[in-house]
């Protein structure tokens, strides 16, 4: 990669950092963690789920790690809602509270604000942006591989 590279994403990403940090001084997000934030997302994005199905999505955490997480979005921040399953007593099905959802679009719209500041910070051109989609798309099939995430790669 070179050392100038590197050093250059070491200085941005310390940067979106900051930012962040700024933005949930100004709106707190409710302490929550990155997992916290992956998990409100997958439900807000597929509406209800069962834990087994949450679980599934994150192929590299284990089933009682991404259930003590619910529990907590459940109990002590109310952001999302266990119901026991009609069809099957032994599923639990998780959906987002309203509490949840206000939070899930508090971090989205952060999100929004800091890719839009990092993009006017870039000054790139439409061209350039372009180029770039291309790049960021030829790199996440290497990252859904890496974590897991390519059901191909288990077969």
């Amino acid at each position: 990669m070179g050392p100038d590279l590197e050093k250059a994403i070491l200085e941005i990403s310390l940067r979106m950092r900051l930012l962040k940090a700024m933005q949930e001084d100004k709106s707190p997000s409710e302490g929550l963690t990155e997992r916290d934030v992956t998990i409100l997302r997958l439900v807000n994005e597929r509406g209800k789920m069962t834990v087994s199905q949450i679980a599934a999505a994150e192929p590299n955490v284990s089933d009682s790690t991404i259930s003590t997480n619910i529990t907590k979005l459940w109990r002590d921040k109310q952001m999302v809602s266990k119901t026991v399953s009609p069809e099957n007593q032994r599923t639990t099905v998780v959906e987002l509270t309203d509490k949840g959802k206000k939070a899930i679009e508090v971090v989205n719209k952060q999100r929004a604000e800091r890719f839009k500041t990092l993009f006017q910070a870039l000054e790139v051109t439409d061209d350039e942006k372009q180029v770039l989609l291309k790049i960021l798309n030829r790199a996440i099939p290497f990252f859904d591989k890496h974590l897991g995430l390519d059901k191909t790669a288990n077969e």
